[in-house]
């Protein structure tokens, strides 16, 4: 059996090579090993490639697989519906959050949907094919993520996998040219902001897993040995467990295979402790995601932080020597009408070494989406090619907001979205003017 996983184009970003395509790489390393030489599995790569010349770079296969973000959804049926009309007896099964919250509608266009980890349900459906009784859904528990082996990388080129540029630092020499790669060790986020998509899939995906200490070791040494690699970038959504314990345990596993790498952590993450043992592990970057300065957004949105923390989290690390970024978003609920002035204090007092500034999206399947008035939205654009959470950086663009909020809100009245896009464009400029922008490109990058 014949099974391609497509990996769209990802046009959207300034540069879709930064990332790489983790879920791919699990679903077709459990395949092979479950199934063996029963199936031939392929990642079909799209980055790159012009969508129009798209169905040109795909073979035929028997199925196909797709894990569906909302940004890549018109892409990813355009493509669907082309194989359907060239390969009209090859069957398509997707996950992802998108699927997750627009069930009925992916159903229309795929012939089954997974919801939740993909293990075990990837592999029943592959079974009920061969038995001719595909499902329309599959939906299985959260999986102990250490019953499976590290993903593999060898469905891609190594130019794909290792390359140097993602391990940059702001205010130090040479570590762009270390050769680098992403991994992620965990699964999930315990916690549920209200502007997250990671919500949406708690009723399948709950908490949050990590990997064993002994399993990063081996898939570290396996990425030095066959790739090169010396550094690595965390994709995780928080990068280190949750109690000093379990933390400890796991950044030494790191630490032992003598790489650098960079993560994100919640800000309430960050303690003498932790912050000492990342340094010692070889963290050189830390992000975090503060999201506001205004403590009535942070508790609208859940965020379940205090300012204060953000600030003594941002002291603890640059005193740890770890190169500190932070994350901030403007147009969230409840912000006040002189955000730019309490943001950009909050900036030159505690001096991060980078700011990533975007404007509220809201996205499927996070709680805005799905009761805006609570959240005092009146309207959501459903034009998901515009739910990018970061536009273009530092040119003199004109975003639009996907939503638009009611004149009385629950907090009082509701800021006009020209407003709050002017806002956007003021810290805008003056992040960039001060030297706070992004680390590793020019003008432009991609969280």
């Amino acid at each position: 059996m014949k099974i391609g996983f497509i990996f769209p184009s990802s046009e959207y970003l300034h540069d879709p090579f930064r990332g790489d395509p983790h879920t791919h790489f699990q679903i077709l390393t459990v395949l092979e090993e479950h199934f063996g030489s029963e199936v031939d599995v392929s990642l079909i790569d799209l980055r790159g490639i012009k969508k129009n010349f798209a169905l040109y770079h795909i073979p035929e296969c028997d199925v196909y697989l797709h894990s569906v973000y909302t940004l890549d959804y018109h892409e990813q049926v355009s493509i669907v519906n082309q194989l359907k009309q060239k390969y009209p007896k090859a069957l398509h099964i997707a996950g992802g959050p998108h699927v997750t919250t627009f069930q009925d509608e992916s159903l229309e266009i795929f012939d089954s949907i997974i919801l939740g980890d993909g293990e075990q349900s990837i592999i029943q459906a592959i079974n009920d094919i061969r038995d001719l009784k595909l499902k329309q859904k599959y939906a299985s528990k959260s999986v102990d993520v250490n019953d499976y082996p590290y993903p593999l990388r060898k469905y891609l080129p190594k130019s794909a996998i290792a390359r140097p540029g993602l391990l940059t630092l702001k205010n130090t020499p040479g570590y762009d040219k270390i050769i680098g790669t992403t991994t992620m060790f965990s699964r999930g986020c315990p916690y549920s902001c209200s502007f997250c998509v990671l919500s949406s899939s708690k009723q399948y995906s709950p908490g949050i897993r990590f990997r064993d200490p002994a399993l990063i070791i081996d898939e570290i040494e396996y990425l030095k040995r066959e790739y090169g690699v010396r550094g690595i970038s965390l994709l995780d959504e928080i990068c280190m467990p949750l109690t000093l314990r379990k933390a400890t345990a796991y950044l030494e596993a790191i630490g032992s295979t003598g790489v650098v790498w960079k993560g994100q952590c919640r800000v309430d993450g960050i303690t003498p402790e932790t912050a000492r043992l990342s340094k010692a592990a070889g963290c050189i970057t830390m992000c975090m995601g503060v999201e506001s300065v205004s403590q009535k957004s942070l508790d609208i949105i859940n965020k379940r932080i205090k300012i204060e923390r953000a600030r003594e989290s941002i002291k603890l690390l640059k005193k740890a020597g770890i190169e500190t970024r932070i994350y901030m978003i403007i147009g969230l609920p409840g912000e006040p009408p002189n955000i730019v002035e309490q943001t950009w204090s909050f900036i030159q007092e505690t001096n991060p070494d980078a700011v990533y500034l975007s404007l509220f999206t809201v996205r499927p399947g996070t709680a805005v989406y799905n009761n805006p008035k609570k959240f005092g939205i009146k309207e959501i654009k459903t034009s998901w090619d515009n739910t990018m959470h970061m536009h273009s950086r530092y040119e003199k663009e004109i975003p639009t907001l996907t939503f638009e909020y009611d004149e009385n809100t629950p907090w009082g009245e509701g800021e006009k979205s020209e407003i709050i896009v002017n806002n956007y464009l003021k810290l805008q400029d003056l992040v960039k003017a001060h030297g706070y922008g992004p680390v590793g490109y020019t003008d432009k990058e991609n969280k």
